[in-house]
């Protein structure tokens, strides 16, 4: 029996890369009906350990009546890679309405975790998660998520060398100065050391920029002071899909983060809360110390303790920020989200009190209209030689070193969409590059950056789309010359083994030609080059042309950011 296969969607991404890492222990795959019921109703899976929010996959009614319990499903990247195995132990139709109110408190579609929640697929699909390849999972890993993304067995040996208790503070937003006192004074409560570690996957509608948020923490980091030889701060980012689920996700931030290794966790006010209410004058959805209550209440079953902190602000005429309970709040100067991002999208500067500066700077610039000319990068190479690969890791890192919209074109995604219908001839090959060659130019145009992840395979298609990318911006061709017989022994599709039996024509490599490129601007072979050292090779070759926005010079590797 063939096994039948899903592309997973960003969310679900974020959800199978922590349920592979053990993240989201207990759990080791998504939910059964069993256990979903048992969340929804009292918290706990049906075991009785405490888990407040659904971990589940959301599939269409077609597959779900597809799927045979005990069987297979292949949980597959956006690019169709195979990424892990989920076993079928259960099948069924939730009630979102009923979802919504045991885990939201209202099936209100004007609250954005409703919203999205009503638009999932109607059937869910439950079992545990187990990787296909540990190798190729870790790759994926760090192509599909913002660095410095770390896994919990990659910080626990971080926290045993630096022996003091891990405070961990979650973050979906910019931090600002209320968030840098709370985070200091829970280090000097606890003598600890800090993990800042803000989500970086889908989030609420309206929240900044992933990539400009971790630019601003790491811009912060560097403020904290050190009391010793050991760094104060460690910055990771979570690839977590926020649920906007208030006080209940608050406690799952908190499960999280035991899992990564966490002592500590602050809790503020009113996380994980979208705003917005149209029926409350505060714009929440729930009481903003309603978090606080449900931990209070939860704690005995956790290991990790909750530091419970009040709303902090800045005291105008005391000059610092500090508790508001107990004093006049009209002494106060309170911000925002949403303040922050109006006053930048109007061009304003943020006050000093705000932040620290380099933390001002990062945002005022992240929103300032650059002048650069757009930029298209050409990652070609044979199947499998590792192109889709570099080309996201690339994007990530641009997006973190760039202020310009990035977008990534990879061959595979684009053949399912927008070159829906073409075969592997000659001239549907080239069509194919045109078309993608297309919106690339489009993009730079416009001063934004295009990564092309695309075989490409003919020297003289090459040489037209740089000629035409050239008309608007700068191109740079980087070649994987990584050799046949590796690409074969890869090959994660098992394109090769099909082109090999016959049942696969015009197989590039195969009977299909690959014509090495003669004006490539760099070449790497990815059999002797690491993935984190040809992306800054790359970006050190690009700010050397200066095709970098003009703000960004000089930059470390982001790689070694951590370092």
């Amino acid at each position: 029996m063939q096994t039948l296969q899903w592309i997973l969607d960003e969310r679900q991404r974020c959800d199978v890369e922590l349920l592979l890492t053990g993240a989201f222990l207990p759990l080791k795959g998504f939910l059964t009906e069993k256990d979903y019921r048992s969340v929804l109703q009292s918290m706990t899976l049906a075991t009785g350990a405490l888990w407040p929010i659904p971990v589940t996959l959301d599939i269409p009614q077609s597959l779900a009546d597809a799927l045979p319990l005990g069987g297979t499903l292949m949980l597959c990247r956006a690019d169709g890679t195979p990424l892990a195995h989920l076993r079928i132990d259960d099948v069924f139709c939730p009630n979102f309405s009923e979802e919504a109110l045991k885990i939201y408190g209202t099936d209100d579609l004007t609250h954005s975790g409703v919203r999205l929640l009503h638009q999932r697929h109607p059937c869910y699909v439950g079992g545990p998660v187990t990787v296909v390849d540990p190798q190729r999972a870790a790759i994926a890993r760090q192509v599909d998520f913002l660095p410095p993304y770390r896994t919990p067995q990659e910080l626990w040996p971080r926290w045993k060398a630096i022996g003091k208790p891990i405070v961990a503070f979650q973050t979906r937003n910019p931090m600002h100065g209320a968030h840098y006192a709370v985070t200091k004074q829970a280090l000097k409560d606890t003598q600890g050391h800090l993990l800042i570690h803000p989500t970086i996957g889908p989030t609420n509608p309206g929240d900044m920029q992933a990539a400009m948020r971790i630019r601003a923490v790491l811009a912060l980091a560097d403020s904290y002071p050190a009391s010793d030889s050991v760094p104060p701060v460690t910055v990771s980012t979570l690839p977590l899909a926020m649920r906007m689920a208030g006080p209940r996700e608050a406690v799952w931030h908190a499960l999280i983060r035991q899992n990564f290794g966490a002592d500590y966790f602050i809790v503020g006010r009113s996380p994980a809360d979208p705003g917005h209410n149209p029926r409350r004058p505060d714009g929440y959805w729930w009481d903003p110390y309603a978090a606080q209550d449900l931990f209070r209440t939860v704690s005995d079953k956790m290991q990790i303790q909750a530091l419970i902190f009040p709303e902090y602000a800045w005291h105008k005429k005391l000059q610092t920020y500090m508790p508001i309970a107990g004093k006049n709040v009209t002494d106060f100067a309170k911000i925002s989200g949403t303040w922050v991002r109006n006053r930048l999208a109007l061009g304003q500067t943020l006050p000093e009190w705000y932040a620290p500066k380099p933390v001002r700077q990062v945002l005022e610039k992240g929103y300032n209209q650059l002048q650069s000319k757009g930029l298209v990068l050409l990652v070609t190479g044979l199947p499998a030689s590792g192109k889709s690969t570099l080309a996201a890791a690339l994007v990530n890192a641009l997006r973190i070193l760039d202020n310009r919209p990035i977008t990534l074109l990879d061959g595979d995604v684009i053949r399912r969409h927008l070159s829906k219908g073409l075969g592997f001839s000659r001239e549907d090959r080239q069509e194919h590059l045109a078309r993608v060659g297309f919106v690339a130019q489009i993009i730079a145009q416009h001063g934004g950056i295009a990564v092309m992840a695309l075989i490409a395979p003919y020297q003289a298609d090459r040489q037209t789309l740089r000629q035409h990318i050239e008309e608007d911006g700068v191109f740079a061709e980087i070649y994987l010359s990584t050799p046949l017989e590796e690409c074969e022994r890869r090959d994660p599709k098992g394109l090769y083994a099909q082109a090999r039996s016959g049942r696969l024509q015009h197989m590039t490599g195969i009977d299909e030609p690959y014509q090495v490129p003669q004006t490539a601007d760099l070449i790497f072979d990815t059999q002797h080059h690491s993935l984190p050292e040809m992306v800054d090779t790359i970006i050190q070759y690009l700010q050397e042309i200066r095709a970098l926005a003009p703000n960004i010079e000089n930059t470390p590797g982001v790689y070694r950011i951590l370092d």
